[in-house]
């Protein structure tokens, strides 16, 4: 009898177990590879302010992908005034879905350089919501190429925010 009971309570606990371990994780993008889809899809762009804005953010994450420890004081000067430039342009977009993207980048690397170029635990719940705001806006991109890039950017602050989770 006791046999059956412990026979019975497997059969209904292993079901539970079993999805959760097929199921694969999905991998989390590499920043190195990620950033070079981003550069070569910025490499691609021929309107002279959108090529402005995308140089300057690929700019700053080429700097911020180099890293191997903290992020040293030039650098740091270097990416602020990366930053600095894509605000410049932003500014001057009408309102709308690519202000709202850009604007939720721009958030996000304020907040990243404020923390002297490395999110805090304390800074996952605003980087989280600047993050979540970009990616519904990217989702809605029709424009596959336009798309990627975004994706490639999106990708890169997840991979920053995973970082900060980690420590």
């Amino acid at each position: 009898m006791k046999f059956s009971v412990l026979l019975l309570a497997a059969a209904f606990t292993v079901p539970v177990f079993a999805p959760t371990q097929g199921t694969p994780r999905q991998a989390k993008p590499d920043p190195k590879a990620t950033f070079n889809v981003l550069k070569a899809n910025v490499a691609k762009i021929t309107a002279p302010m959108e090529k402005e804005r995308w140089q300057a953010n690929k700019d700053a994450w080429e700097i911020e992908v180099a890293q191997t420890g903290p992020v040293r004081k030039v650098e740091l000067g270097k990416m602020l005034g990366a930053v600095d430039r894509i605000k410049a342009n932003v500014a001057k977009i009408r309102a709308g879905s690519e202000k709202e993207r850009w604007q939720a980048n721009i958030d996000l690397w304020d907040l990243f350089l404020s923390r002297a170029g490395a999110f805090e635990k304390t800074d996952l719940t605003t980087a989280s919501a600047a993050l979540e705001t970009m990616k519904a806006n990217v989702a809605a991109i029709s424009a596959p190429v336009e798309r990627e890039r975004w994706q490639a950017n999106r990708d890169l602050w997840q991979a920053a925010l995973d970082r900060a989770s980690t420590k």
